[in-house]
């Protein structure tokens, strides 16, 4: 069984039932889980899931974030799948709800437990191109967030979530998450360059959270209407 933005996706649940959902958001979540089918490109892989429920830990804990599937849960990965161009399929660490000022929104996360540099140059390239092509198959306004434990590309650190990096990388890797035949759409470089999110984290950090029971009685508070 799914479970989206607190709607339960049972065997029998039909994509119709769509319409009867009032908030857009989670009505956009359900209708792309039941849009790509059960199975995502990356559950198999068992390297970083510490750092998926890590960050996940730390996002939900900020009381604004519920990270509502990763590629390590049975069931859930459907939500993060996305086709490519030349048939085939990409998918992200995590996605969930975003609770901003301004509404709810959807988001894609991808982490990146590392205690080096590594290959995250070249891998976070790759990702802007894969948010561009997310954005473009849906039309959908969505937020992604690169999650790391070290920076990386120190030299251009304050341009990597700019509309010039977006192009650059689609232009990189236009064949697989463009098209050879498609222009890039600047004004979704633009759009999407607003929408990035670039965190890094520490493990001290992370002992900065609130607490379980601190999360549990603010998620109480919000259900029962006494939180701002």
């Amino acid at each position: 069984m799914d479970v989206v933005g607190g709607v339960m996706l049972t065997d029998g649940w039909r994509a119709s039932n769509i319409s009867g959902i009032d908030d857009l958001a989670v009505r956009d979540a359900v209708e792309h889980c039941c849009r790509v089918g059960r199975m995502a490109g990356e559950t198999t892989h068992g390297i970083g899931q510490d750092g998926v429920e890590r960050a996940r830990t730390w996002l939900e804990k900020t009381g604004r974030v519920a990270v509502n599937f990763t590629v390590y849960e049975v069931g859930t990965a459907p939500f993060l799948t996305f086709s490519n161009t030349t048939g085939g399929e990409f998918s992200f660490d995590m996605g969930g709800l975003l609770n901003l000022d301004e509404g709810k929104a959807l988001f894609y996360g991808e982490v990146k437990k590392y205690s080096s540099v590594g290959s995250q140059p070249e891998a976070y390239t790759e990702y802007l191109a894969k948010c561009y092509r997310a954005t473009s198959v849906h039309a959908r306004p969505y937020h992604f967030m690169w999650i790391t434990w070290h920076p990386f590309s120190q030299a251009k650190w304050s341009r990597l979530c700019t509309a010039e990096e977006v192009r650059d990388a689609v232009d990189r890797h236009k064949t697989t998450y463009c098209g050879d035949d498609q222009d890039i759409d600047e004004d979704l470089c633009d759009d999407l360059a607003d929408r990035l999110w670039l965190i890094v984290l520490s493990d001290r950090q992370e002992g900065l959270s609130m607490s379980n029971e601190m999360l549990g009685e603010l998620r109480k508070a919000v259900v029962q209407g006494v939180a701002p």
